[in-house]
């Protein structure tokens, strides 16, 4: 059986901001998240309301995402996020397994 933990941030675009965001965030998903070790996944989702945007990321553990935000470039990328916009996190963990046959 395998674990992997989904992070998601939900972010309040400051106004006229909402794009930018996403923008910024799907850059960072690109250039920075994907390059992680134990990064399994992120994607960036906009909201219709004109301000919200999250970024939903898979990753193999806890530990794996304590590694990422104690990596130096994070600060950097979360002063360019908080600039635009506020924020809040929730972490949950997904466990599932597969198992499969080959006949003959």
């Amino acid at each position: 059986m395998s674990t992997t933990v989904t992070l998601i941030n939900v972010f309040t675009a400051k106004p006229g901001k909402q794009q930018e965001l996403a923008r910024t965030l799907a850059e960072g998903t690109r250039n920075f998240f994907s390059k992680q070790p134990g990064s399994l996944s992120s994607s960036v989702v906009v909201g219709g309301d004109g301000s919200k945007v999250a970024n939903i990321s898979q990753w193999r553990s806890g530990e794996d995402i304590a590694a990422f935000r104690a990596d130096p470039r994070f600060a950097d990328y979360m002063k360019s996020i908080i600039e635009l916009a506020a924020g809040e996190s929730m972490m949950g963990h997904t466990s599932y397994s597969h198992t499969g046959e080959i006949e003959d």
